[in-house]
């Protein structure tokens, strides 16, 4: 639950910061930078981010590589019955690939990290043959704000690995932890797109968006809510209109843990077909995705409507941080639906998006817009108005909650 209570407290952290917007708007950076400084030292910082990781090497030499959006304090030492490294770690979220490259004749068999007692995280090594750790280091990066472990291992002797083994610390039990942990829900928050006066794209069957996106919402809440571990909720369950603000708002009172914004758009070029996954981004990864996103906040002008406005750049400021934080795992979570839907469901071209849309805005709060299809294309059309291809993708999507959420609370055992 690491990553869970992590993002719980940035909530509360913002709400705190709020309140200190006047005073903040007379507040230089570089004492913004102070305070984070005295916020370090008191030992009150925001946990690093471990957001890629490598090993290479060969039979002979291996070195494990791990990069971090901030400095840590890091402790290597090997440990032996079944041989391997442990490196210690801060409290440490980890967004990493579940499956890690590993060469074949490597001194490494085997790559886990996760969460051993509060506060302290934990990077293991299973070794294939005795080693010794000829060097390990953290060294910051020329590129913006990243921080690189580097463990360097060498091929050694029984007996020089048994002279160099210390013995294990025993920290409280990860076990109970996860156990522990695992009895909060995460709330996952599911916006059906559009609603009321706002019909959104139509197809040439005379298709709505709004009913296919309330539709499968409904079927993903049901769906999720058999899981004692997930709290679904809607942003509407029923066919009325909303603000755009609205359903950011409604998104964070709920203290959502992951927000899925569902939609079914259309497409001058009516060739174009298949699901499309976005994050957020101000420029946008292409000119379709530039396009729906300018379209998709501008919904508020149906009703009439002001344009939701943005907030100043004092508070960009203050959540910074957090926004950094919420997109590695937005982009975490959208590639885990790409994989999940790949086998059954018709994916764009280039499925992995991203564009400016208001909707995943919410800063502490990590957010897709899930396109099922486009209405404009006939084939993707018929598919979006049947239950069973329906019940499919609701099912792949599921799965992907699952395994996003279970990589990121899974402990070291």
């Amino acid at each position: 639950m690491i990553v869970l209570n992590r993002i719980r407290a940035v909530k509360t952290g913002l709400r705190a910061a709020a309140l200190a917007v006047g005073v903040l708007c007379f507040t230089t950076l570089g004492q913004i930078n102070g305070a984070k400084a005295a916020e370090t030292r008191a030992g009150n910082a925001i946990p690093p981010i471990a957001f890629a990781a490598r090993v290479i090497g060969d039979s002979s030499r291996a070195r494990l590589i791990v990069d971090f959006d901030q400095d840590v304090f890091q402790e290597t030492y090997l440990l032996d019955n079944p041989k391997r490294i442990v490196v210690d770690l801060p409290e440490t979220v980890f967004s990493l690939d579940g499956e890690l490259k590993r060469l074949p004749k490597s001194l490494v068999s085997n790559l886990r990290y996760g969460t051993i007692a509060d506060g302290r995280s934990r990077i293991v090594l299973e070794l294939a043959q005795p080693v010794l750790i000829e060097n390990h280091r953290v060294k910051e990066l020329s590129d913006d704000n990243r921080f690189r472990l580097i463990v360097d291992l060498v091929k050694a002797t029984q007996e020089q690995f048994s002279s160099s083994v210390r013995p294990p610390v025993r920290p409280k039990s990860a076990l109970n932890e996860n156990k522990s942990a695992s009895k909060k829900q995460y709330v996952i928050v599911i916006d059906p797109g559009h609603g009321g006066i706002d019909g959104g794209a139509s197809g040439s069957q005379k298709t709505r968006e709004k009913e296919i996106t309330l539709s499968f919402a409904k079927k993903l809440k049901a769906l999720l809510a058999s899981n004692k571990l997930f709290k679904p909720l809607l942003t509407r369950d029923g066919d009325e209109f909303m603000r755009l603000t609205e359903r950011v708002e409604k998104a964070r009172k709920y203290k959502a843990d992951l927000l899925i914004s569902v939609h079914a758009d259309s497409l001058r070029q009516k060739d174009i077909r298949g699901a499309t996954i976005y994050t957020l981004s101000k420029k946008g990864s292409d000119e379709i995705s530039r396009t729906l996103a300018n379209s998709q906040n501008r919904t508020d002008l149906i009703a009439g409507l002001s344009l939701p406005e943005e907030k100043p750049d004092v508070s960009n400021i203050l959540i910074d941080m957090t926004r950094r934080e919420t997109k590695v795992f937005s982009e975490r979570f959208a590639s885990v639906v790409v994989r999940a839907l790949k086998d059954d469901i018709k994916l764009i071209k280039n499925p992995l998006r991203s564009a400016d849309f208001y909707v995943l805005k919410a800063p502490e709060i990590p957010s897709i817009l899930l396109e099922l299809g486009y209405l404009s294309n006939r084939r993707d059309e018929a598919l979006m108005r049947s239950d069973e291809w329906q019940s499919i993708a609701v099912h792949n999507v599921y799965d992907a909650i699952r395994e996003f959420f279970d990589v990121r609370v899974g402990t070291l055992q």
